[in-house]
């Protein structure tokens, strides 16, 4: 019997009320037929429902009513989708032909409940881990509570950090900085001037790892660099290090066992909170243990020269307890001022006075932290720095738009879903591709059900070459409620995608050149983002000269014009050790 095509590409997937209608077209199809079914088959025992399918040249479109389905005692049950092709066979209806690597991540479809006479069901569309296409079955129980979400454009309540908590840590980190100053000289001075990165998890994503090992590989090449890494939570780091770079982790919380007196305390310890690291640092602080505190102490008695740089709060506060003659401290401050804790800020502006340098990301931050820390802090204007991408320019031809980030509050995505339901609305064919996994997921997911863009809108989850979904894409959005200095978004610019962002504070306003190399939406606007977006995907010659002036624009941000600023600080500061 001849197969009339290869497989059964699906285009687009409708979920309605009572059933799902799914249209595409057949690949390889030599003699497309003009009659066939949409078959429904059970995995459990084969069990096959046939619905109604038309066919049109090689498209085909089918509609399966939930209902029809049989009640197999089961649960849950899936169904397989396939065409019969008019007594030819048939073929697996499946998403094969675009470049989404995991589509039963990528793509979320509603579920529908109904009363059928064996009982209430529930139905839900996959793409299974072939992307093939299926139906899952069950029961109806009783729904867990949603967990409640922010309205859009107001940030999530900011925890504070108990009065005892805090007393704890500065008794706690006076007496380990008594420690730490004194241990003695390094017998064997560095050949090369030393630079030691703190930083949280040297093999996590996000834009503060990728630029401190941007920094660190470019100071490797006449620098001793070693980073230290507090966490370690992953086999394999996100991002490559750079060659000559040594990274050092102190708490590995891979799932490793341990023997002898240590493997039994360790459980006691990594049961209690760490008191060494600012509590305040609400995210950072609460992964580490009086275990990370023990093994941090270890690490940091071993360095004894040079420059420490750290990388956030709770680790600028640690760096502190390392200074002494010989050694210059610098915090790296990656968010702007109002984005901390009342908490944060005023232990900010107690104690960074003491550093050597406070590196901050744009001009605004530097007069924001100048007004906290006063005559008494030394502040650099160090921007992020962006590496050289492999990916080629994009050609701006795609109907596709990128965001990435983690899937939080500050990201904003929860604003871009709906204003992207604008533009669906007149350009159906333009999909939205959200890069970068969180604690968010399920609740975007929801949204992009419930703005019925389950076809439009795409949680890729973590992408390994960004570079290359940039590449394919015509317009890069940031949506974010705060941000430091994206990253991603200069990444984005060298690549020649116009970006479409927030004028949040702080960072889009200090890189985008508005109308020119991007444009700067009024922070918060939903309504004004959709048409910023739809300014750009309709006027081809407006969206080619922004993506040329984003281009040349992130040149300024290039490792090559940010790293030598780094170079002078640190050798300045070594030079006065």
């Amino acid at each position: 019997m001849t197969i009339a095509a290869s497989h059964a590409e699906i285009e687009r997937v409708e979920v309605g009320e009572d059933g799902v209608r799914v249209l595409g077209a057949l690949v390889g199809a030599d003699d497309p037929p003009t009659a066939g079914a949409l078959v429904a088959r059970r995995r459990s025992d084969g069990t096959e429902v046939r619905a109604d399918a038309t066919f049109h040249g090689a498209g085909f479109d089918g509609h399966l009513v939930f209902g029809t389905l049989p009640w197999h005692d089961e649960e849950p049950e899936f169904w397989d989708l396939f065409l019969a092709l008019d007594g030819r066979g048939e073929v697996r209806l499946g998403r094969h032909l675009d470049d989404v690597a995991n589509k039963r991540q990528a793509y979320v479809f509603p579920m529908r409940e109904l009363e059928l006479p064996a009982g209430p069901r529930r139905f839900r569309p996959f793409y299974d881990a072939e992307n093939n296409f299926f139906i899952r079955t069950g029961q109806v129980g009783a729904p867990a509570p949603a967990p409640a979400a922010a309205a859009p454009g107001q940030p999530a309540k900011r925890r504070v950090v108990p009065p005892h908590q805090m007393a704890a840590h500065r008794i706690v980190a006076a007496i380990a900085g008594a420690i730490l100053r004194r241990r003695g000289a390094p017998v064997v001075p560095a050949s090369r001037p030393k630079v030691t990165i703190l930083i949280a998890n040297a093999y996590g994503m996000g834009g503060t790892v990728r630029t401190c090992l941007n920094v660190a590989g470019f100071l490797a090449k006449d620098h001793d660099v070693e980073v230290i890494s507090v966490q370690r939570l992953r086999e394999n780091p996100f991002f490559p290090f750079p060659p000559g770079v040594k990274v050092r982790v102190v708490d590995d919380q891979r799932d490793r066992p341990l023997g002898g007196l240590i493997g039994r305390v360790r459980p006691f310890l990594r049961a209690r909170k760490t008191r060494l690291i600012f509590p305040g640092d609400l995210r950072f602080a609460r992964g580490l243990s009086l275990w990370t505190d023990v093994l941090l102490m270890r690490a940091l008695w071993q360095v004894r020269e040079g420059v420490v740089m750290g990388t956030r709060p709770g680790l600028n506060l640690l760096a502190l307890m390392l200074k002494r003659p010989g050694i210059a401290v610098v915090g790296q401050e990656h968010m702007n001022l109002e984005s901390h804790t009342p908490q944060r800020q005023r232990e900010i502006a107690r104690r960074y006075p003491r550093l050597d340098a406070v590196a901050v990301l744009t001009e605004r931050d530097r007069e924001t932290y100048s007004g906290v820390l006063g005559e008494a802090g030394r502040l650099e204007w160090i921007p992020n720095a962006a590496p050289g991408l492999d990916a080629p320019p994009a050609s701006l031809t795609h109907p596709v738009v990128v965001a990435a980030g983690r899937l939080t509050p500050q990201k904003g995505f929860d604003m871009l879903i709906p204003a992207f339901a604008q533009v669906v609305e007149r350009h159906p064919d333009w999909t939205l591709r959200i890069c970068g996994g969180g604690p968010q997921r399920g609740r975007l997911a929801k949204l992009i059900m419930e703005h019925g863009l389950s076809n439009n809108v795409l949680l890729m989850g973590p992408v390994k070459r960004l570079d290359l979904q940039m590449s394919e894409a015509s317009m890069y959005v940031l949506s974010s409620r705060f941000e430091g200095l994206p990253m991603v978004m200069i990444e984005a610019m060298s690549l020649g995608l116009p970006v479409v962002s927030f004028d949040c504070p702080t960072g889009p306003g200090d890189v985008i050149e508005d109308g020119r190399s991007g444009l700067l939406i009024p922070d918060g606007d939903i309504d004004a983002l959709a048409a910023g977006m739809l300014r750009v995907i309709e006027d081809e010659p407006l969206r080619r000269a922004l993506g040329a002036g984003a281009s040349a624009r992130a040149k300024d941000f290039s490792l090559d014009s940010i790293g030598p600023r780094w170079q002078a600080l640190l050798d300045e500061l070594a030079s006065r050790g």
